[in-house]
């Protein structure tokens, strides 16, 4: 399955890529996420959530010209979710305007067993709105120092 999600948000591409490319700030920019740490030279990240359950995500591609990442989940313990392992998610950051970017993200996966396709598509959506709105949150916050 391949869910597709874009957000607008009111800031430049590079100030949104800052957050977004920041493959180790998923707690700063994600409501479910606690921390996040970096094993195997910072290619593999360590997250673990609200829920205390952990994943363990390999990064496949990072291009900071490009403003795009891709990572990979390769693990999970007590993860209960639409999607799991083989999970690949990537990450895009584009310019709408000087002062706009567009926020793209694409899950590509299979459900988990009896995950409905409508549920799998609204996890991945609403993980990607929920990102999206941090980026926007945490830039506002520092707009105001």
């Amino acid at each position: 399955m391949d869910v597709e999600v874009s957000v607008t948000i009111p800031f430049s591409a590079e100030k949104v890529w800052t957050l977004a490319g920041g493959f180790n700030l998923l707690p700063a920019i994600s409501s479910g996420c606690v921390t996040s740490t970096l094993e195997d030279g910072g290619r593999v990240r360590v997250l673990t959530n609200k829920d205390g359950s952990i994943l363990w995500e390999k990064m496949l591609s990072f291009d900071d010209a490009d403003r795009q990442l891709s990572y990979l989940i390769t693990d999970s313990k007590g993860f209960s979710s639409a999607y799991d392992v083989g999970y690949v998610g990537t990450v895009k950051v584009r310019e709408k305007d000087p002062n706009t970017a567009i926020f793209l993200y694409r899950g590509d996966f299979e459900p988990t067993p009896g995950t409905t396709a409508e549920a799998a598509q609204a996890a991945v959506n609403a993980f990607a709105r929920d990102c999206a709105k941090g980026i926007e949150r945490v830039l506002h916050r520092e707009a105001k120092r």
